[in-house]
């Protein structure tokens, strides 16, 4: 997987999660800690080993859209 995009993707939906732009039933929460949980590398891109595979599961439905 690109970690580029995955950090992009990772950013995208938290900033529309925090505007309001993207909402869940009660779970904006949960994505929120599953986002707060992605640590960066040294070269500022996303570890991938930190992104869940509920993160991901949403970071797919929302390019879908």
């Amino acid at each position: 997987m690109d970690r580029e995009w995955l950090h992009q993707q990772v950013l995208s939906v938290k900033g529309q999660i925090c505007s309001g732009e993207l909402k869940f039933k009660c779970r904006d929460d949960y994505f929120i800690q599953q986002l707060d949980k992605v640590k960066e590398c040294e070269d500022g891109l996303v570890d991938t080993n930190t992104v869940s595979p509920t993160l991901m599961t949403l970071i797919h439905a929302v390019n879908k859209s």
